[in-house]
């Protein structure tokens, strides 16, 4: 599951002190780098994309994505933080993050050698049951590697 929220620079700079005491009160420990920061804890995390102006050195917008496999205490506190620091709630079909060029050359590899040939089994007369099952496996199986290639990517 995951919740993606959007807040201006100048609110998430004002208020990160006391989302890092949300972090310490439920166990999420820094994980990540600077280019890519992260807490996580065994069963959830956050990540965090910042859009900094340089010049100005100063941090004009963030976005953190709580990633789990159920809603918790942490994400409640969380969503109370961001709506109390003047931020949103980001849809889901906007929540999924871009894949790093390195995961997306990987499964462009994986995806010429490993994916059925849809067209050729319709002319061959396969059943549409069998291929629309054949589909749907297909999916799953390149959700899987998509997964695997992003936590070695994370390594």
């Amino acid at each position: 599951m995951r919740v993606a929220f959007t807040l201006t620079g100048k609110a998430y700079s004002r208020h990160k002190a006391a989302l890092k005491k949300i972090l310490a009160k439920h166990g999420l420990k820094w994980r990540g780098r600077l280019e890519n920061p992260w807490w996580g804890s065994g069963k959830e995390k956050l990540l965090a994309k910042f859009e900094r102006d340089e010049a100005r050195d100063v941090t004009t917008a963030a976005v953190l994505t709580w990633e789990g496999t159920t809603k918790s205490r942490f994400l409640n506190d969380l969503k109370a933080w961001v709506f109390e620091a003047g931020g949103r709630e980001v849809k889901a079909s906007a929540a999924k993050e871009p894949l790093p060029a390195a995961v997306e050359r990987e499964l462009g590899f994986w995806e010429a050698i490993s994916k059925p040939d849809f067209e050729r089994m319709e002319a061959e007369g396969r059943p549409k049951k069998w291929i629309d099952r054949e589909k749907l496996a297909w999916k799953k199986r390149r959700e899987a590697k998509r997964q695997e290639l992003r936590a070695q990517l994370r390594g």
